[in-house]
């Protein structure tokens, strides 16, 4: 009897997570007065999700554009230079030409000043517009129109997760991954190395997308025995959902065995 090699495949429990799951908080405070999407759209970065009243935002910025017209430096850089040519001539007094100088450092400070309170002005405004920090479906809103918000709330607006790619996590035993990674190299050599996986989903179905492994946990569960394993689909169509759970299917290859007919 000739001895052969048999692909096999290994089923592990996972669960199924976006990339990243960002919070969306106020960094002004106000009340909402405009909901700009609704709950489970796909946004994109940047996208706007919720209008803060602006209102006394706006009168900041008027008041700081203000602020800056009034420092007059133009004005009093004229009459330091004439007053210098004057000083020059003999014709004033250090003191009357000093004075001048004075007024004109005192405008700059003014007008350096005026224009960072239009900055931050300018900025709170635009923080009356929240928008998405990232591509992804935005979760609940547990705030709608009309509600008080402010950056110390308790919950966020609302949650954008990136769900273009997902992690999914499942485990391994200490022996199997040793079987894997015994050929040693560095841990990024080492997960080049591995299979692409199979995702099961809860259906029973198979995910059309392969995914592959690009995180290994350095500690072992010793309560278990089992290393923490993360794959990585591409979420194409937006079929895999945070939160989901299925079962990793995974490939092997079983060496120098003898294979029975299963009909024997």
């Amino acid at each position: 009897v000739n001895s052969t090699t048999s692909d096999q495949t290994t089923s592990y429990p996972a669960t199924i997570k976006g990339t990243q799951d960002i919070e969306v908080r106020p960094q002004v405070s106000g009340f909402i007065v405009k909901l700009c999407v609704d709950e489970g759209a796909t946004v994109r970065k940047g996208q706007a999700l919720f209008q803060i009243d602006p209102t006394q935002y706006a009168a900041a910025v008027g008041q700081a554009k203000a602020a800056v017209e009034k420092a007059n430096v133009s004005t009093l850089t004229l009459t330091e230079r004439n007053k210098k040519t004057l000083f020059d001539q003999k014709i004033i007094s250090d003191f009357e030409y000093q004075t001048a100088v004075n007024q004109l450092m005192s405008a700059k400070a003014s007008l350096a000043q005026a224009e960072a309170q239009l900055v931050s002005a300018n900025q709170n405004l635009s923080f009356c517009t929240v928008t998405s920090p990232s591509n992804g479906v935005v979760g609940t809103f547990p705030y709608r129109v009309g509600s008080l918000v402010s950056a110390s709330l308790p919950e966020p607006l609302t949650t954008v997760s990136d769900n273009s790619d997902m992690y999914v996590y499942f485990s391994m035993t200490e022996k199997e991954l040793l079987a894997l990674t015994k050929a040693g190299g560095t841990l990024k050599e080492q997960l080049e190395k591995m299979p692409a996986v199979r995702l099961q989903l809860a259906d029973g179905s198979t995910y059309h997308h392969e995914g592959k492994i690009d995180a290994v946990s350095g500690v072992i569960d010793q309560s278990t025995g089992s290393v923490s394993m993360r794959a990585i689909f591409s979420n194409e169509g937006n079929v895999l959902r945070s939160g989901g759970t299925g079962n990793i299917i995974f490939p092997y290859t079983m060496n120098d065995i003898i294979t029975i007919p299963q009909s024997a």
